[in-house]
């Protein structure tokens, strides 16, 4: 049984949030709080909403769903927030745990399920290995797929740490357990050594003995302003750099950070192919040159070979990649980036060292289901008119490729923006562009 779905029978007279308030479709709306009950047609009975076990099954909760028409209320036994249906088992499970999986596996998200009576979705499930990471000081966190290392914050909230479970899956957590103990600090929370954790003066860090301090002797002092920064963040930095230890010296001080450089001794580093500290009109191409920007409206600058490409093109890319936008650079904080990527223009496609004499066939493109308003954009599906993937001020709108009947997105200004002078893709505010020519 995927999902149990029963009619309340009653017309859809009003519009009354939440529906299952409304007692032309609830009828349990009349008893004393009954907008927090449910009629369950089968026995005719009212039951609490989102009430978890019987009349459903074990571990799926009550739950009320209007038709696509919005005119019928239902209710279903669904899984509750956080877990999927295993299909193999028949029951709901808790995603990223043990589940119904043997060891070395867990349960992950794999599709959803949609009937065609009701607007809901029921997340589905199945049994994924447990990837291991190429550094063994590393773990592996099943909901983005990304290795960090352990005893580490990680993508864990603030005060737990990464480590492993007695099952061998990734988790944030912060006990008494040994490797633990000794990250635990006054508050009882767990934060890494070095870092600001708990303390709250400025210029201390969180020390292996538990207390806040700062000391001469250590890596992050910095000897201008007699405080302690946190390596790898911005500490008493310019813009564009991030403290690090020094090689030539083996102290503190302030870098550029990766992927961008300084402008002949400039104060501040800077992201390449942006506007940095070049005039109007201008992009930085190295740490000693500006030059005017080379691009039409709608295309990106490849430096490989200095040449502009429009977006969504082939370009001088490797079979199955288009060129893009460089996700990687930030407008709010970098600058509007006018450099090109080639990025996968399919889940499978070909690597960089893939040699095309081999005779494979490429895979096949994904398949966005327009039906719900899905537009593909380089290798994932996104929702039509929203922002998706795109800059600021633009908007993901439906355009139908060369040679073909298909549709595919593209990011195109809104009517609320103003395009650049520079002829950019990049929609700026008017708001925005007023304030920079006060």
């Amino acid at each position: 049984m995927l999902l149990e779905l029963w009619l309340i029978p009653a017309v859809y007279s009003a519009v009354a949030p939440p529906p299952w308030a409304n007692p032309d479709l609830n009828p349990c709306v009349r008893q004393s709080r009954g907008w927090q009950v449910l009629f369950w047609p089968p026995d005719k009975k009212c039951y609490k909403i989102f009430k978890v076990g019987y009349p459903c099954p074990d571990g799926m909760e009550l739950s009320p769903a209007t038709s696509r028409t919005g005119k019928e209320l239902y209710a279903e036994c669904r899984c509750p927030p956080g877990h999927a249906f295993s299909v193999d088992k028949g029951k709901c499970y808790q995603l990223y745990t043990v589940g119904p999986c043997q060891e070395g596996f867990y349960f992950g998200p794999d599709g959803e399920y949609r009937n065609n009576i009701t607007t809901s979705i029921q997340l589905l499930g199945s049994c994924k290995e447990i990837l291991s990471c190429p550094d063994s000081n590393s773990i592996y966190w099943m909901q983005d797929g990304k290795c960090y290392q352990k005893l580490t914050r990680g993508p864990c909230s603030k005060g737990q740490l990464l480590t492993v479970s007695q099952n061998r899956l990734s988790v944030c957590e912060c006990d008494k357990r040994k490797e633990l103990r000794q990250f635990r600090a006054y508050d009882g929370r767990c934060y890494q050594h070095f870092t600001k954790g708990p303390c709250k003066e400025k210029g201390v860090l969180f020390l292996p003995d538990g207390t806040c301090g700062c000391h001469s002797f250590l890596p992050h002092y910095h000897n201008e302003t007699d405080m302690c920064f946190e390596l790898g963040t911005a500490g008493p930095c310019s813009k564009g750099e991030i403290y690090t230890v020094l090689p030539q010296t083996n102290t503190g001080g302030c870098v550029c950070k990766p992927g961008n450089l300084r402008y002949r001794s400039n104060q501040s580093c800077h992201r390449p192919f942006t506007k940095g500290p070049c005039d109007e009109g201008h992009i930085l191409i190295n740490d000693t040159h500006c030059i005017p920007q080379p691009c039409q409206r709608g295309e990106l600058y490849f430096p490989d070979d200095a040449t502009c490409y429009k977006i969504g093109s082939r370009g001088p890319c490797l079979p199955g990649r288009i060129i893009s936008f460089d996700f990687d650079t930030r407008p709010s904080v970098d600058g509007v980036s006018y450099n090109a990527v080639c990025m996968c223009e399919t889940k499978n496609c070909y690597l960089e060292n893939m040699d095309e004499e081999e005779g494979e066939e490429r895979p096949q493109d994904i398949v966005c289901d327009e039906n719900k308003g899905l537009l593909r954009f380089g290798e994932d599906c996104y929702e039509a008119f929203t922002q998706g993937p795109c800059e600021d001020g633009t908007l993901l709108v439906p355009r139908k490729q060369q040679d073909s009947e298909q549709y595919v997105g593209a990011c195109e200004c809104t009517e609320s923006t103003a395009k650049d002078e520079i002829r950019i893709v990049e929609c700026l505010n008017r708001v925005y562009n007023d304030s920079q020519i006060a």
